[in-house]
């Protein structure tokens, strides 16, 4: 059934609502400062795993993420990741998103990072980090994900 064009507006008004209403962190924007401090912390984390200190980025990930992943299984966990894709290429920040929770995890701050990554057995990957925001202030990798 096709809408009159002179209902096409009434639509996307409707469209527009429903998407604030039932996804409301599609206009949470990620201000600079977090955004810089975010990034800060996702590529120091990544160094580390780029450089295979992987007991070292457990130890400066966030209490979430140690508290649900013992040292021993992070250490085999993500050596099998990074032995699947090889050596990083190059990697460039796409995208950035706020949001007050993540799965399984408490209420609190998170923010997402997205990279587009190349490695040496995987021309085209999408890394993604899951920063929490420390009650220190710090924000501190809560999840690292390669797609």
């Amino acid at each position: 059934m096709l809408i009159p064009k002179k209902y096409h507006i009434h639509v996307i008004a409707l469209a527009a609502v429903a998407a604030i209403i039932f996804f409301p962190n599609l206009h949470k924007r990620v201000d600079s400062q977090t955004l810089a401090m975010g990034t800060a912390a996702a590529e120091q984390f990544l160094q580390l795993v780029d450089s295979q200190k992987y007991e070292q980025s457990w130890a400066e990930s966030s209490t979430l993420l140690k508290d649900k992943i013992y040292l021993e299984v992070w250490n085999r966990q993500i050596q099998n990741m990074r032995d699947k894709v090889g050596p990083v290429i190059s990697r460039k920040q796409d995208k950035a998103s706020m949001s007050d929770w993540a799965e399984g995890a408490p209420d609190g701050k998170y923010l997402t990072l997205k990279y587009l990554s190349s490695f040496q057995k995987k021309q085209s990957a999408l890394e993604t980090i899951i920063l929490a925001l420390g009650k220190d202030g710090a924000w501190r990798v809560a999840g690292y994900f390669i797609k």
